[in-house]
C-alpha cells in the first residue's frame, strides 16, 4: 500500500511558496527495480524499497496551477503529491544539466517521476477525484518537460540547502 508519513508540515513564504518544516516522506510498493534504479541514478533520494523522502527546507510551490484554473484544480488537492514530484523534477534538471547527461535515462527519469505523482495522488487522504488525478497526470506529461530541465531560482534555493546539509 503506498502512503505518506503524515500531511504537510511547512511555512508559507510570501509571495508564493511553502517551505516545509519536516521532511515529507513518500512510500511506494508500485515501482520497478529498474525505476528505482533510474531515480538513484540522478541522485533521488529513494530507498530499494520505493520510499522518497524531500528533507525538510525544501521549498515548493505546492503545485504550479495557475491561480485562473483554482476552481477546477486547486494546488491543495494535489499538495503532498506535488511537493513530491518537485523533488522529482528538481533531481531531473540537475541531472540534464549535468556533464554525464543520458537523454535516454532523462527521459526513463521524467517518466517515472511522473508515474510517482499519479502514485502519490492516489495515496492522497481525502481522496483526489479520478477526473482532478488524470487532468494532473496529464498536465505535467503534456507540459512538464521544460520544469525537467531548468534549474529555476526557488530549485537553486533548494540546491544550496542539500549541499549545506551534506557539508
Amino acid at each position: 500500500m503506498d502512503s505518506f508519513n503524515d500531511l504537510i508540515k511547512a511555512e508559507f513564504t510570501p509571495p508564493s511558496t511553502w517551505v516545509l518544516s519536516r521532511e515529507l516522506i513518500f512510500s511506494t510498493e508500485h515501482l520497478l527495480n529498474e525505476e528505482i534504479d533510474i531515480l538513484r541514478s540522478i541522485g533521488v533520494d529513494c530507498s530499494p524499497a520505493g520510499i522518497i523522502t524531500v528533507p525538510s527546507g525544501f521549498e515548493t510551490d505546492l503545485a504550479s496551477v495557475p491561480r485562473q484554473l483554482w476552481s477546477l484544480l486547486s494546488p491543495w488537492d494535489v499538495a503532498r503529491a506535488a511537493v513530491i514530484h518537485d523533488q522529482l523534477y528538481l533531481n531531473c534538471a540537475v541531472y540534464f544539466l549535468s556533464e554525464h547527461k543520458d537523454t535516454v535515462i532523462w527521459k526513463k527519469a521524467r517518466s517515472v517521476s511522473d508515474k510517482v505523482f499519479l502514485l502519490a495522488m492516489n495515496a492522497a487522504a481525502p481522496p483526489v477525484s479520478r477526473w482532478k488525478k488524470k487532468s494532473a497526470y496529464y498536465a505535467v506529461r503534456l507540459f512538464g518537460k521544460k520544469a525537467a530541465k531548468v534549474l529555476d531560482n526557488r530549485k537553486l534555493k533548494n540546491l544550496e540547502k542539500n549541499s549545506s546539509r551534506s557539508n
